[in-house]
């Protein structure tokens, strides 16, 4: 809380004026500061997760379906291979996509 002696003159609107524009200025400056902060590019390892995860989560998301397909037909290991096998190129597709993403990303702010 800031006392009597640390308030400014209030009596000049001037003053007040420019004593907002003054804390305004500053409170402008840390804003953009801290959002500058999350604009960074994705370092190695956030990089790599995210890479590792598109990936598993297709060949999971294959193979899932694949084998519900067996149970559902009574074909099982042919729904589940094939499943496994869409489910590797879709996660392939997922981790190419990403990373044309996170590149052209890279470009725009060179």
């Amino acid at each position: 809380m800031m006392s009597r002696r640390d308030e400014p003159d209030r009596s000049n609107p001037e003053d007040h004026l420019a004593d907002f524009e003054k804390r305004l200025s500053a409170k402008l400056e840390a804003r953009r500061v801290e959002d500058h902060k999350y604009d960074r590019p994705q370092q190695g390892w956030a990089t790599g997760l995210r890479y590792g995860t598109e990936f598993m989560v297709g060949v999971l998301v294959g193979a899932l379906i694949g084998y519900l397909i067996d149970i559902l037909f009574n074909t099982l290991p042919f729904g589940l291979l094939i499943g496994t096998f869409l489910g590797f190129g879709a996660g392939t597709v997922n981790v190419v996509r990403a990373a044309k993403e996170l590149s052209e990303r890279a470009s725009r702010e060179n």
